[in-house]
């Protein structure tokens, strides 16, 4: 899903430890961009966050190492899990928030192998803009369907315009993209781009804003769900 924020239990250093137990290590240290990893461990349907105590029925710790280093201090903790339990570890990229980048809550169960139910309630507790942005996906994509019409979502991408572009108006001009049938997407700021509006088609819905940083005021990236052209002919 994610490069390195999808949890990929293969590259997680987990080694056997006899029958009934999964050796596991996690470092809760501070990542490159003041990114914070989290663990939490799954079960069946059932789900716990690591907090760096022993969890029943979920895990014991067998090993901690504290590092002192500033604000790369760190502890390395080696857990035992249970039988049947799971680690999903998150980490968000550098630049944005886990899951930016996952167009429903299907596609999250679907690779985290979880009930949806469950991916809802974790990701609205720690991840709330991603959360809020599937829920937009998700309410429009069925008032296109109860209309029997499909959605495509388009990424209207730009910035870092040269200092000739910005006298030009680059930040106040209107931004286009195209969908996949040709349609032409375009949003424009209102008043800036925090809070952009669409201008074609009329029936396009806004679902996320994403800001970067960088030269000559950055990068956004704004997702606009659109219903298929056929429909809208």
């Amino acid at each position: 899903m994610l490069n390195e924020n999808r949890p990929e239990l293969s590259e997680q250093k987990i080694s056997k430890c006899e029958k009934q137990f999964t050796t596991y290590e996690y470092d809760n240290g501070l990542r490159k961009g003041r990114r914070t990893p989290k663990l939490y461990l799954a079960k069946g349907k059932d789900v716990s966050k690591f907090e760096g105590g022993n969890i029943e029925g979920f895990c014991a710790i067998s090993t901690q190492k504290y590092t002192k280093q500033g604000k790369w201090s760190n502890t390395v903790y080696s857990l035992l899990l249970a039988k049947g339990v799971k680690p999903i570890y998150f980490l968000d990229p550098l630049h944005g928030e886990w899951g930016d980048n996952t167009s429903s809550w299907g596609e999250i169960a679907e690779r985290l192998n979880l009930p949806v139910d469950t991916i809802k309630e974790l990701v609205k507790e720690e991840y709330p803009r991603t959360a809020k942005r599937l829920d937009d996906i998700e309410e429009f994509a069925l008032v296109q369907e109860t209309a029997e019409k499909e959605i495509e979502v388009v990424i209207v991408s730009f910035g870092s315009p040269t200092h000739r572009a910005i006298a030009e108006g680059y930040w106040e001009n209107e931004k286009s993209s195209v969908t996949s049938d040709g349609q032409t997407v375009t949003v424009a700021p209102n008043p800036d781009w925090r809070t952009p509006v669409i201008t074609e088609p009329k029936d396009a819905k806004i679902i996320s804003t994403n800001h970067t940083r960088g030269m000559h005021g950055g990068y956004w990236n704004i997702e606009v769900a659109v219903p298929s052209e056929s429909e809208n002919k």
